[in-house]
């Protein structure tokens, strides 16, 4: 992913994607100058904004909003914290707002609150008039990170010189790079999300033999189990062994070819925290997101996207008490809007990434709308990722 930012402009930067982990603490604005050309991204903030308090930051943010008018839209994911979710104009899951990016016809700037997979999607899905911001480019995702363009492209070749009679489709989870979205539609492959990945699968297997699930194993898993994709047809690719760790005919003989990644926040929820919430909530139901393990998705009575929960929890009937397996920010969000239920969180589980989008530097991308953190991922990338990402937007889920 590329930034862009008005040349001259005077902040402090640092070259995307460097963590801080507090080495330039002490850095101030005048210390250093973009040179133009560069690909730099501000993630240090002006003293101003540091010393103001919520109750400013959120009126500030308002009154830019205000003024701005439909020219602005804000987008925030639902594992954003409650400050970001409502300032924001729409809310909703990665499928609901890439579909909504792409039809934000009067937007001219969309500040995207989520982490960098989804920002890049929206910069994809975007108009050539529109520029999209992110407050927070130092929020990735270690799940989209356990799955390079080069590891792929390597298991790719080898996939087709281990079972060359047979067509395989690539699919990726939407919390994937854009070179790795790209490679899908470079490769007549497909991209889904947490909702829509059976149905994905099911339009895989209608125009090839044989797929491989990118790069969360756990979700391959649940929605080929979905799709009545047996156990025995199913395998695990594991690019740091040799041959993925699989035995070549039992590749031949695979449906499912799963690649070994994985979301910290949902591989928390364990069995025994099920085992606890029907201890603690005598006739509760409990509902997971479909990135935890096969065995907690299999011991709980519901499996479903972030906003397939939200419906859950929307639909029960009132008194109900609902255990719930995803990130705590929505879990909690649930619980106050719906006063008439017990929400509970089968455990205490965060996205540090998402944590990132903060009023500071929200407000900061507002103040300098369309001089700094303009999201490009270069035209090739673009190109063959909204191949894929389009083929994504026609499946339902």
């Amino acid at each position: 992913m590329r930034f862009l930012a008005q040349p001259g402009f005077r902040a402090v930067y640092i070259r995307a994607r460097r963590i801080l982990n507090g080495r330039f603490q002490n850095l101030k604005a005048e210390d250093i100058v973009m040179s133009p050309g560069e690909n730099w991204v501000a993630l240090l903030l002006p003293e101003n904004i540091l010393s103001m308090k919520r109750e400013e930051l959120i009126n500030k943010i308002k009154q830019i909003k205000s003024s701005m008018g439909e020219k602005l839209v804000i987008l925030a994911h639902h594992y954003q914290t409650d400050d970001i979710v409502e300032l924001a104009d729409h809310r909703g899951d990665s499928l609901v707002l890439a579909r909504l990016c792409s039809r934000l016809e009067n937007a001219e700037y969309i500040v995207f609150c989520g982490v960098e997979f989804m920002v890049e999607a929206a910069s994809i899905l975007s108009r050539e008039n529109q520029k999209v911001i992110f407050p927070a480019p130092h929020a990735g995702c270690p799940l989209a990170d356990m799955a390079s363009k080069a590891e792929v492209e390597k298991t790719w070749v080898e996939l087709l010189k281990l079972i060359p009679d047979q067509k395989i489709l690539p699919i990726t989870y939407v919390n994937s790079s854009s070179e790795l979205k790209a490679f899908c539609g470079d490769k007549g492959g497909i991209i889904c999300t947490s909702a829509n990945a059976a149905n994905v699968i099911g339009w895989a297997l209608e125009r090839a033999d044989k797929f491989l699930f990118m790069p969360d194993e756990n979700l391959g898993r649940n929605s080929s189990g979905a799709q009545g994709i047996s156990k025995e047809k199913i395998l695990v690719w594991n690019p740091s062994l040799p041959h993925g760790g699989c035995d070549p005919e039992d590749l031949k003989n695979a449906t499912a070819i799963l690649w070994k990644g994985y979301c910290h926040v949902h591989t928390e929820f364990t069995l025994q925290h099920v085992k606890m919430a029907r201890d603690n909530y005598p006739g509760c139901r409990v509902i997971v997101h479909p990135e935890c393990t096969e065995d907690v998705a299999n011991a709980s009575d519901a499996m479903g996207s972030t906003s397939q929960i939200i419906k859950y929890v929307d639909q029960a009937p009132p008194e109900s008490t609902i255990a719930i397996g995803t990130e705590i920010n929505l879990v909690r969000r649930l619980d106050r809007e719906h006063e008439d239920k017990t929400i509970v969180e089968l455990a205490e589980s965060d996205c540090p990434d998402m944590a990132q989008v903060t009023l500071r530097n929200l407000y900061w991308a507002l103040e300098n709308l369309g001089k700094v953190n303009i999201v490009d991922v270069g035209e090739r990338i673009n190109n063959s990722a909204r191949i894929a990402l389009e083929r994504m937007l026609e499946i339902k889920g």
